[in-house]
């Protein structure tokens, strides 16, 4: 039945998507962030789904280029022009080219989709529907598990649902991603069902990243509480979620596993004892070791475990950099770190400057919110991708992207408009009309 409902929902949408392409864009995300196909137990899990709706996507913006717009040029999309160039470049000189096949298709999916998403979305209703979809699409499959995890008196999940997120490291990183947009969402939106509803699936997300027992994902948690509720106007209410989440972790949750998780995150500070630590501080010599000898083009993508036994200081237990900036640079080089580094900090950069301009504005309270919380989903991304190999991570190049349509849905309001118009091509103000005397 679930199998029925996945493919009438998709191949329903697929004529819809030839003339409306932005309708692709939502259906896509949902399968990539959702993962609804992994539910079923059919035809959905094997049949190219993604791959059909990105076609018609793609055609749909051909048919409808003079009424949808290709992408959208500002400083973040120029980088990530930038950085898919370098990386193809780095795909041709690679080590083994053959190896990099599969994860440059996740790099150039990846970047595709995110300047796509800069020219589909062109007002606040198609921002809206886009920023509710991505953080509610996870945010399911976290409260999803988390609620059954408090059911059963907590559990250890080893692995995640699929796709970006297959293992419990990846999850723990996309939760902790969404739950600023959640919180956003909740403090923001106009409906009341839509707020409650962001706010219970940030709550059940919270005890999803203890129950993955992920070491990364804890410490991205902190510093996600941590700028949620220094950033946040609203800082009882973003405590009374968060305390709220973690209290009902305590309550529903095992001693045993409480026990058990309390070992797990004190490992942290004796990481000289841990072999998975020290396995991820030898990946990150090896791939600083690679870099030194590659330092312009890198061995290529998905190169680095060829050449990982040659370069190890030690006997090896990881092939993989264990951190995306290492796994860019010794894979990619220099440049390309330059340009990843440089399109996070741009979006960081222009959401700050957005934010001022919001600032004071009460009818775009609403925006300054987002770009706070689209900062600090970025900044949770590059803290954890510090314990990780997700440079190709579809995720932070969509935030990426949303942070340049907000930008573009906000400047097309009359009050913004008005003070970004440089002073010298402001037409003059109209003078003051006198009353005429009588002769």
């Amino acid at each position: 039945m679930r199998d029925m409902v996945v493919l009438a929902i998709v191949f329903a949408t697929l004529p819809v998507i030839i003339f409306r392409p932005y309708f692709g864009l939502l259906t896509y995300s949902w399968l990539a962030y959702m993962r609804p196909q992994d539910m079923t137990f059919g035809m959905s899990r094997w049949l190219p789904l993604s791959q059909w709706v990105a076609i018609a996507m793609l055609v749909g913006i051909l048919v409808t280029l003079g009424r949808e717009r290709l992408l959208v040029i500002k400083l973040q999309t120029v980088l990530l022009i930038l950085l898919g160039l370098w990386i193809s470049l780095t795909v041709m000189t690679a080590v083994l080219p053959e190896m990099s096949k599969d994860v440059y298709g996740h790099y150039w999916k990846a970047i595709a989709i995110a300047l796509l998403t800069t020219g589909l979305v062109r007002d606040r209703g198609r921002f809206r529907l886009l920023y509710l979809l991505i953080p509610f699409s996870i945010g399911f499959l976290g409260a999803k598990r988390g609620l059954f995890g408090l059911l059963r008196g907590g559990v250890q999940y080893n692995d995640g649902p699929g796709g970006m997120m297959k293992d419990n490291n990846s999850f723990a990183l996309m939760l902790n991603m969404m739950l600023p947009l959640l919180v956003g969402i909740a403090l923001t939106d106009e409906r009341k069902w839509v707020r409650v509803t962001a706010a219970v699936l940030a709550a059940l997300c919270v005890p999803t990243i203890f129950f993955t027992f992920s070491r990364g994902g804890l410490l991205t948690l902190c510093v996600v509480s941590a700028l949620l509720l220094w950033r946040s106007r609203q800082r009882f209410l973003v405590a009374g979620l968060m305390a709220a989440a973690l209290l009902g972790f305590l309550a529903f949750t095992s001693e045993a596993i409480t026990d058990k998780y309390l070992n797990r995150a004190s490992t942290i500070d004796n990481y000289e004892e841990d072999g998975s630590a020290q396995g991820r501080l030898n990946a990150w010599k090896t791939s600083w070791y690679v870099f030194l000898d590659y330092p312009v083009v890198g061995v290529g993508p998905n190169n680095l475990a060829v050449v990982f036994q040659r370069y190890s200081p030690e006997v090896d237990r990881f092939r993989v950099a264990h951190n995306a900036y290492f796994q860019v640079l010794a894979e990619s080089g220099l440049p390309a770190l330059m340009l990843f580094l440089g399109a996070m900090g741009a979006a960081l950069w222009r959401m700050e400057l957005l934010r001022r301009l919001c600032k004071g504005s009460t009818s775009l309270q609403w925006a300054e919110v987002q770009a706070r919380m689209l900062q600090i989903a970025i900044i949770a991304y590059m803290t954890g991708s510090m314990f990780l190999n997700t440079a190709y991570n579809e995720v932070i190049y969509h935030l990426i992207a949303l942070t340049v349509c907000l930008e573009v849905v906000v400047a097309q309001t009359a009050e913004v408009r008005e003070q970004v118009i440089p002073w010298w091509k402001r037409p003059p103000a109209p003078a003051p009309v006198t009353g005429m005397g009588s002769a």
